[in-house]
């Protein structure tokens, strides 16, 4: 009996360290599994599908293209329909490029934050949950698909908040299968949804970072915003 009482009074001594390196719950666990395996990432590519559905109306717009990115903050994406131009964002530190090539102009803005968050997983759970309360939504999926987003069976679902107000972004979403990331939803403030949906993914390839230089058409207006 006393040899019970003695491990009693030891697991109790012990149970807060344990603790301490086990998830506080299954939603965690989820993140670490999706996100964590985006820390330290030094570079990524894919190819993406994108649609967008206005919430006012209804209506969808759709594209495709390529997104690459290199550490710590350089995003390039390049958007196409019927396999031609049609716009190219650049993100760096400092400001990001919006290349129309249909209406022939350029938006500058002084600040890459906005542009960067639409892709916040490519920081990594530390990062991310810094700026985004994360939750596990995987529970709500399909009453998720009723609203028009596209789920494979089998997906897990994450919840990314912004902490902070954002003039952005009110949610994203971020889907996955086999802990492998297949889709990044967002919600902006007036409910209108954009859907990435990605493919051939690759984590650390080989990029040039003279690829992520705007290259701006002789003849195009260029506006600062």
């Amino acid at each position: 009996m006393k040899f019970v009482k003695i491990l009693l009074v030891l697991l109790f001594a012990f149970s807060p360290l344990f603790a301490a390196d086990a998830p506080k719950n299954d939603g965690e666990s989820i993140a670490a599994a999706i996100l964590g395996q985006y820390n330290n990432l030094k570079s990524f590519s894919a190819k993406f599908d994108r649609v967008t559905t206005q919430n006012a109306t209804g209506k969808k717009s759709h594209d495709n293209g390529t997104v690459m990115f290199i550490a710590p903050s350089d995003i390039r994406m390049d958007a196409l329909m019927g396999g031609k131009m049609v716009e190219q964002i650049i993100v760096d530190s400092e400001k990001t490029s919006i290349i129309n090539f249909e209406k022939k102009n350029v938006m500058v803005k002084k600040s890459s934050n906005e542009a960067a968050e639409y892709l916040a997983f490519l920081k990594g759970l530390d990062e991310v949950s810094k700026k985004f309360t994360i939750g596990d939504s995987t529970g709500t999926i399909e009453k998720a698909k009723k609203t028009g987003m596209v789920i494979k069976d089998g997906s897990k679902m994450l919840k990314l908040t912004p902490k902070t107000p954002n003039q952005q972004v009110k949610y994203i979403f971020i889907t996955a299968i086999n802990n492998e990331i297949d889709s990044v939803i967002i919600i902006d403030l007036m409910k209108n949804m954009t859907q990435f949906t990605f493919s051939d993914i690759k984590r650390n390839p080989a990029l040039d970072k003279k690829d992520f230089k705007a290259s701006i058409p002789a003849g195009f207006e260029v506006t600062d915003f």
